[in-house]
């Protein structure tokens, strides 16, 4: 590998933070530059600051419609051409980035993109990156069905979670920043999605359920993690609906929280790497990821908010030892495509 790569990673999602930024560590001991571009939606951008990093943001929130999603990538992907041309970049790395994908194509910069869920529309991905990398989770043959080539194909065992949470350290400061009541049950409760193109009626019909049934529950405390960021700091009349003023350390929440509820991927899968009990509400397509959680007995999927009575209990949390071997092969992998 050469000393002098530059390496292009932009962070394009609220969950890419957290994701490369052990990547990012690891590849600059390895004497890599890695140069950041951000797109400041949900909460990517204060993720950004509260890790320190130094990314240039590009582009913000592009809406629900079709088109002016369309709108904000095509106009995303130009500014970033402009950001980056002659900047001497050996490899563009994304988590499902379109806007990297398509300014690096223009580029003629080598692209590997990872992804974690197949349900997401991965045809172009699978199409124009150099490579793609999943978790070994998602069969080749999914794969191949979307338009993914064996050739460009490269897997890595485990959850992309367990890239960071291989290396968390618990600490409690967040029950007093949050103003946790330790002896109420804490749940951590993450909204569907809304402006996803996979998003599913049925799974905000549940999540309101839950609300209404958790509502009876006196013991009961929700910290509530929205997607939209007008509701931050807000509580509701009844006072057990604590919602964060800005972002927050998500392993530690997980880590202190009694159940984790939402209707998104990252979370869940954070907590289920934590060994938290958690409850999936997503009612779109299930992933493979996702399946293969709850085969091994680390998630729940439910159809009634009944169902989650059974589980609302305090816990006691326990710190262990989690391997970093996903980590450690997605960095190998690069460097290794580096030096092909």
């Amino acid at each position: 590998m050469n000393k002098k790569s530059k390496i292009w990673i932009d962070l394009e999602n609220s969950p890419h933070v957290p994701f490369f930024i052990p990547i990012i560590l690891e590849l600059e001991r390895a004497g890599c530059e890695v140069i950041l571009t951000a797109r400041d939606f949900a909460q990517t951008k204060e993720l950004v600051k509260l890790a320190g990093l130094n990314a240039r943001f590009i582009g913000g929130e592009n809406g629900s419609s079709k088109f002016r999603k369309a709108y904000g990538v095509a106009t995303r992907s130009i500014q970033l051409v402009w950001i980056m041309k002659g900047k001497g970049i050996s490899l563009a790395i994304g988590h499902g980035s379109r806007g990297l994908l398509i300014a690096a194509k223009i580029l003629r910069i080598p692209v590997f993109t990872l992804y974690d869920y197949e349900g997401a529309s991965v045809g172009l991905f699978n199409r124009l990156s150099n490579y793609v990398m999943t978790p070994e989770a998602i069969p080749f043959a999914t794969l191949e069905r979307l338009g993914l080539s064996k050739e460009k194909h490269l897997a890595y065992p485990g959850l992309k979670e367990d890239v960071y949470a291989s290396g968390f350290k618990p600490d409690h400061k967040i029950i007093r920043e949050l103003g946790l009541d330790t002896s109420s049950i804490t749940i951590t409760m993450r909204p569907p999605s809304s402006t996803a193109h996979y998003r599913s009626e049925e799974s905000f019909r549940l999540y309101e359920s839950i609300m209404q049934l958790l509502a009876e529950h006196n013991n009961v405390q929700i910290v509530l993690v929205p997607r939209a960021k007008g509701r931050a700091g807000s509580t509701d009349p009844r006072g057990n609906i604590i919602i964060p003023n800005s972002a927050v350390d998500g392993l530690n929440l997980l880590y202190y929280s009694d159940l984790v509820i939402s209707g998104g991927g990252t979370m869940n899968r954070e907590a289920a790497a934590l060994g938290v009990p958690t409850v999936t509400i997503f009612k779109g397509p299930m992933g493979a990821v996702d399946k293969w959680l709850i085969d091994q007995g680390k998630m729940s999927s439910i159809d009634r908010a009944d169902e989650i009575i059974p589980m609302l209990r305090k816990r006691i949390p326990s710190e262990t030892t989690r391997s970093s071997e996903t980590k450690d092969v997605i960095v190998k992998t690069i460097i290794r495509l580096l030096s092909s």
